[in-house]
């Protein structure tokens, strides 16, 4: 019978969960906060040998077994914890969502000594931000106009162009020369007598008013000409505008817990 039981212990495989699902299970009791029970499935993961092949499930399991001694009043282990994660990784970063103040404290302090004692390097000073002058991007705008401005008198065309001194210059002579004949015309009109004739003495003066007239008209008429013309020589039906836009700067992420792990922890 004896003889029975050893070969049937030789020959049965030993049934063992692999050490991820294990893990699984231990995260899920952690959650749960049966933190006795937790450490009693996170410890074999780690000792006396690391059964873990992720790195990072290392980390965790350090992490979740300094939490548990942290809330089961065993400092002096939770340090031991926490030292053993930081020298695996010196830039980890509990997170404040999961974790209270006191026990992240705890942690950033057992971090400080390690630098002091020069067991772990000091976090590498942030890098300066990206030069915004050198990392930029353009935006074009294409916009298309009318011609039908151009026909406006008074240097409107040349506003619109973009040629303020030209069109200064053609409201000035167009207004003075449209003045200029409506001023004329009133003058004519206002030596006319009642009767709609001139006396002989006024007439002379109003044949002189009357080139003045055509003279201020013509020249308005020539500059309206004129000014009509050079808009449409300067006239293009779109304009393209170019603005600079900086390039966002993306902060790296940050170190914490995995994405997607939720702990729930006593606070």
């Amino acid at each position: 019978m004896a003889v029975f039981a050893c070969l049937l212990a030789t020959t049965s495989p030993a049934v063992a969960g692999a050490p991820e699902d294990e893990f699984q299970t231990a995260e899920n009791t952690f959650r749960f906060q049966d933190y006795a029970k937790a450490v009693q499935q996170l410890r074999p993961l780690l000792y006396p040998d690391v059964r873990l092949a992720s790195p990072d499930l290392v980390v965790r399991a350090h992490e979740y077994l300094a939490a548990c001694y942290h809330w089961l009043g065993d400092e002096r282990k939770m340090e031991d914890e926490f030292t053993a994660l930081l020298t695996l990784a010196p830039q980890h970063r509990l997170d404040s969502f999961f974790y209270p103040p006191s026990l992240i404290e705890r942690f950033e302090a057992i971090r400080k000594k390690l630098i002091g004692l020069h067991v772990i390097e000091a976090e590498p000073a942030p890098k300066p931000p990206v030069d915004l002058v050198k990392c930029e991007r353009t935006e074009e705008t294409i916009v298309r106009r009318s011609w039908v401005p151009n026909l406006v008198p008074f240097g409107v065309g040349q506003f619109l162009n973009g040629r303020n001194t030209k069109g200064a210059l053609f409201l000035t002579g167009q207004t003075v020369s449209l003045a200029l004949n409506i001023a004329a015309w009133v003058s004519i009109e206002s030596l006319r007598g009642s009767d709609g004739y001139y006396s002989a003495r006024d007439a002379g003066v109003a044949r002189d008013l009357r080139i003045v007239q055509y003279v201020g008209l013509g020249t308005f008429a020539a500059l309206a000409v004129w000014g009509i013309v050079d808009a449409f020589q300067d006239f293009t039906p779109e304009v393209k505008s170019t603005k600079f836009v900086p390039c966002p700067v993306v902060a790296p992420p940050g170190a914490g817990l995995a994405p997607g792990i939720a702990v729930c922890a006593r606070f």
